[in-house]
Order: C-alpha cells, then sequence, then structure tokens
C-alpha cells in the first residue's frame, strides 16, 4: 500500500532532540521533483510554517533546503550532491538534534539544516509532488515511551512498514518475521482490503483471539465530525458490540474526544473517555492497530499507544465482524 499524495500526518510526540523520520520511496521515472516537509500545522495551501523544506530537484541537478514562516521562504542552501535517480528506491532519514536537524540518504550523510523554527513547534509531516512512498517510521528520543509494552510495543514501531509491504525497502530494512507471530505475516495472511467504501462491514478473518491485530489506515474527511469503529458479534443491526470506538472531532460538546463503549442485548454499558492524547485531524492521515489481549484490546495510532479496553463480551470467539463508519476515508484494512 503506498500512501496518497499529498500525504499529511501528525508526527507522534513531535519533534525532540533524538528523534528520527525514516522514510523509503521511490522516484517514478517521469517525475523530477518532490518534497518532504516537516510542519507546524497540517496546511498545505496556504502553508503553515514549515521548519524543514527538503525538495530535490533531478531536472536541476540539486536538492534545496529551506523553511518557510509568515508566508514567506527564507533562505536556500543547495549545497552537495545529488543522491536520488528515477527509479530506485531511496531511504532519506531526518535526525532532530540540538542546534540542527542531521540528513541521510541511502546511509550516506547528506546534510545539516540549522534549526530555524522552534523544533517543539513541528507536529506534521507532509510529503509533496513526483514521488511513491513505501513507507514511513518515526523512531527515537522514547518513540515508545508511552505505555506501549510487550509484543505491541514491538509491533508499533514499525506500523507504516507493516501496512506498506509493496514494493519491497531497501536490503537490510524492515523484516517482519522479527516482530510477528510465527507463522505470521505475510506467509498466510489475509490479503489487505484496500480503499473500501464507508460505511464498511467485513467479516474477521480468523475471528478474535489473544494475540489477533486489525490494522486500520485511514483519512478523516475534510470537515470529520466523527466516524465509529466497531467490533460486532455479528454483521446485523443490534448485534452484540464488544467494542465501540467512537471518534469524536466536534460532536455537540465533544471535541477532540475518543469514546469507547460497549452494547449488550440493546443496552450500552459505561462510556470510557480518557486519552492521553488525540492523534486524529481532518485530512491527516492516521495508522491504527487494534490488538486483542486475553483481558482487553489495546489501541495503538501512529506508533503511540492509545488505549486500552477491557472485555466486556466473553468469549471472545463471538467477535466476528468489523464496522466501520462515518466522516472517514479507508486507504487500507488488514487483519493479522
Amino acid at each position: 500500500m503506498n500512501p496518497g499524495i499529498p500525504y499529511v500526518g501528525g508526527i507522534p510526540g513531535g519533534m525532540r532532540d533524538g528523534r528520527q523520520i525514516v522514510i523509503n520511496g521511490t522516484v517514478p521515472h517521469h517525475e523530477h521533483s518532490f518534497s518532504i516537509n516537516l510542519q507546524t500545522g497540517p496546511n498545505i495551501n496556504p502553508r503553515s510554517n514549515t521548519a524543514l523544506h527538503f525538495n530535490p530537484r533531478l531536472n536541476d541537478n540539486c536538492v534545496v533546503r529551506n523553511s518557510y514562516q509568515h508566508h514567506s521562504w527564507g533562505g536556500e542552501e543547495r549545497g552537495g550532491y545529488q543522491p536520488f535517480q528515477r527509479g530506485m528506491p531511496f531511504e532519506i532519514t531526518i535526525l532532530c538534534q540540538h542546534h540542527h536537524y542531521k540528513i541521510s540518504v541511502n546511509g550516506r550523510h547528506f546534510c545539516d539544516f540549522r534549526h530555524r523554527v522552534e523544533k517543539h513547534h513541528v507536529n506534521t509531516l507532509t510529503i509533496e509532488g513526483g514521488v511513491q512512498i513505501h513507507s514511513i517510521r518515526f523512531d527515537g528520543a522514547h518513540s515508545h515511551a508511552h505505555g506501549v509494552g510487550g509484543f505491541l510495543g514491538r509491533v508499533v514501531g514499525e506500523i507504516a512498514k507493516a501496512a506498506m509491504p509493496t514494493p519491497p525497502p531497501p536490503a537490510g530494512a524492515y523484516n517482519p518475521s522479527g516482530g510477528y507471530p510465527a507463522g505470521g505475516y505475510p506467509g498466510g495472511a489475509p490479503q489487505p482490503i484496500y480503499n473500501p467504501p464507508v460505511p464498511f462491514t467485513t467479516a474477521i478473518s480468523g475471528g478474535i483471539f489473544p494475540g489477533k491485530m486489525i490494522f486500520i489506515s485511514g483519512v478523516p474527511n475534510p470537515n470529520a465530525e466523527r466516524f465509529t469503529i466497531n467490533l460486532m458479534c455479528g454483521p446485523y443491526d443490534g448485534s452484540d458490540i464488544a467494542l465501540h470506538c467512537d471518534v469524536r472531532l466536534r460532536v455537540g460538546g465533544d471535541f477532540n474526544v475518543v469514546l469507547r463503549n460497549s452494547c449488550q442485548g440493546g443496552g450500552w454499558g459505561a462510556e470510557e473517555r480518557h486519552s492521553p492524547y488525540f492523534p486524529f485531524m481532518p485530512n491527516a492521515n492516521f495508522d491504527m492497530i487494534i490488538m486483542a489481549e486475553q483481558h482487553q484490546f489495546k489501541i495503538a495510532v501512529n506508533n503511540q499507544h492509545l488505549l486500552e479496553f477491557r472485555h466486556r463480551v466473553q468469549p471472545l470467539n463471538r467477535i466476528d465482524t468489523l464496522q466501520i463508519k462515518g466522516d472517514v476515508r479507508l486507504t487500507q484494512v488488514r487483519f493479522q
């Protein structure tokens, strides 16, 4: 799965010393320019303040670096070699350090770019232009220090690469067998479902059991108010709901809330509302993992643990249906 371009996505936990972004992609044969931007918000036109604009221009045989603040571009930096070739895979690593961003391409140091925008204001990654992106990964600076533990902790650090298995990344990159259960992806895993229409209802391949994971990638609509993910005991209206995850961007008096609940025999249980952060924005990609454990579901979004929800519906093998509805565009759903 290749994320759509332009890509707009939140940076989990923002930028700080030691945070690293790794981007794998390819410049198609007919393209000549693309840009990677670290921004203080999700807007492209007009553009949010941009701490780093990294712009390979193959026709000009250069890579332009710049910043954008208060509707004005800063001074361009163009020094260095041109490491990108049409049709060839690349890996860009952006490492945030105290005074600058350190950028490498295909394992070789390319340049440093001194901070012009305070790094703690940077919260969004955008990618535009003539490029195909295979994977995006966020590492370093305690990237798992948000309650992610055990197996889920090993998985969320590789969400993008797990969810985007083709085309393959450069040799020596992500190896699925290092983090997944024996016999799991890719050998016997069901094929991903790409770009399903919403509302979307599907059987959960293999049912729910401890260790089962559901990967959901999508983009809330530009004026999104809410969308809902339900794990159900059947595909019909009135079926019991083991996990009701209602993402409310703005619904009545609710703003930026992920509400969780269950419904059995037509009656709703007690709502749960607290979460340490809210990872969803209109027009911004998200990658969600729902993982079943023996006593609870764990949910991670964009490489960060978000919440836990203790099982109220038992046994787990009753849960056989995934339903997604509301103000969201789905790009991929996959069961593991």
